[in-house]
């Protein structure tokens, strides 16, 4: 009987661990960048900030670079920041911040432009660690299939 009793609680605090595993990763830190770049400074470039979390985060302060070469070589330069202390960013959970570039702010970022180089984006998150994150150009799949095969 006392068997029937141990296999029953093995069991039962199995189940609830992989419950409380599951919570910890459905509520992870979770963070996208998506852009919309125009050529033209009027209408401006747009960079999203999506927050994946179930709870909110606060930007402290963002920047926007421009790197070329890998690490340990990496250069880096500054496109655009924004200074810390001009006030946090609260995104909300499973929302959007977007940061506009218009009229002075409006960077170039086709391939001429760019000349080989990555625009990134670290952010600055309250209570975490800097965040870099590439923006342009995208990352291609390693998996990518041709449309057409002969």
């Amino acid at each position: 009987m006392t068997g029937y009793i141990a296999w029953w609680g093995a069991a039962l605090s199995t189940l609830l661990a992989a419950i409380k595993v599951w919570e910890l990763w459905r509520d992870r830190f979770r963070i996208d960048v998506g852009y919309d770049f125009t050529s033209s400074a009027e209408i401006g470039n747009e960079i999203h900030i999506r927050n994946l979390a179930g709870h909110p985060i606060i930007l402290s302060f963002w920047e926007l670079e421009l790197n070329a070469g890998r690490w340990p070589f990496r250069k880096t330069g500054f496109l655009i920041f924004r200074e810390p202390g001009g006030g946090d960013i609260r995104i909300e959970p499973h929302s959007t911040h977007t940061l506009r570039f218009q009229e002075e702010n409006h960077f170039d970022w086709g391939y001429k432009a760019l000349n080989g180089r990555r625009i990134y984006l670290r952010l600055h998150i309250a209570g975490r660690k800097p965040q870099r994150v590439l923006v342009y150009p995208p990352r291609q799949s390693v998996f990518r299939t041709p449309i057409f095969s002969r």
